[in-house]
């Protein structure tokens, strides 16, 4: 199964200046603060988000989750992955791949599930 979703950099950034506590809201605390380290926080909360709404999309036919039950870390490498899903780390029934990229205006990620 795939997911795919994009986001309005200056949306999100809309709401990060104007409504951080909702904004907050849908990020794990590890999320928030890896978002805060860095130096454009207005394009890594979007490719977040596009992380976590693309991994809904890819599980929705085998689960009813929502954007908060998502965790994404990275690697030391940087390389984006799933740690945790409704606060449990990996289920053995598959296996989940991710690439999150942005542009000034827009960010985009990809989830690609593989069932065992």
């Amino acid at each position: 199964m795939i997911g795919i979703d994009i986001e309005s950099i200056k949306r999100i950034e809309f709401l990060v200046e104007n409504k951080p506590a909702i904004v907050k809201k849908f990020f794990s605390k590890h999320e928030w603060e890896y978002a805060n380290k860095k130096a454009k926080i207005a394009e890594t909360l979007p490719g977040l988000w596009c992380a976590k709404e693309a991994v809904v999309k890819a599980l929705s036919n085998r689960k009813s989750i929502q954007i908060t039950d998502v965790e994404i870390r990275h690697h030391l490498n940087g390389g984006p992955f799933v740690y945790s899903i409704c606060n449990q780390k990996f289920d053995l029934e598959y296996n989940i791949d991710i690439s999150i990229s942005h542009t000034r205006e827009y960010a985009t990620a990809m989830a690609l599930v593989r069932f065992h």
